[in-house]
């Protein structure tokens, strides 16, 4: 009979206090562990729940080097340098007004003021692109690739309210 996995057994967790996180001369995230640097990729285990929590350091060829529980645990400098790359990984303008929604041939343009200025973007599926959470919050994903966020599209104004309504 199979004894069950652990977690830990599963996940290779990351010493905070033995590893530093820095950019290196190329504006790379590299991580220094055990003495030896190498360059990383930062990615989320958990974006939508536990943004801080099991972030996976990648090496550059996709192999995983580890995860880090919590972000919280690190260095003050390395975690400045790791929140400031997840960020720009994860960029995420949040939708704060939609102006317009025309559909032609089945195709949504979405005319939006975001927190980072106004925004024009087509969806391809409404099905796969939009993504609704629980308390009003939803997720679009333009056919660019780029990212959208409503925190809570009940909070947006009744005729903002009223073109998201009619995608959703």
């Amino acid at each position: 009979m199979e004894q069950p996995c652990t977690l830990k057994q599963e996940l290779n967790l990351l010493d905070p206090k033995r590893l530093r996180l820095y950019l290196d001369e190329f504006e790379e995230l590299t991580v220094e562990l055990d003495g030896v640097s190498r360059p990383v990729t930062a990615l989320r285990a958990f974006p939508l729940t536990a943004a801080d929590q099991f972030v996976i350091l990648r090496h550059s060829d996709g192999s995983e080097l580890g995860a880090i529980r919590n972000t919280s645990d690190l260095h003050p400098d390395s975690r400045r340098v790791l929140a400031a790359e997840l960020e720009r990984n994860y960029f995420t303008p949040r939708i704060v007004q939609v102006n317009a929604i025309e559909v032609n041939y089945h195709v949504p343009k979405w005319d939006v003021q975001t927190d980072r200025g106004p925004r024009i973007f087509e969806i391809r599926s409404t099905r796969r692109d939009i993504l609704i959470l629980s308390g009003g919050r939803i997720l679009i994903r333009d056919a660019d690739g780029n990212r959208y966020e409503i925190p809570d599209y009940h909070r947006l104004d009744p005729v903002s309210q009223a073109l998201i309504e009619t995608q959703i």
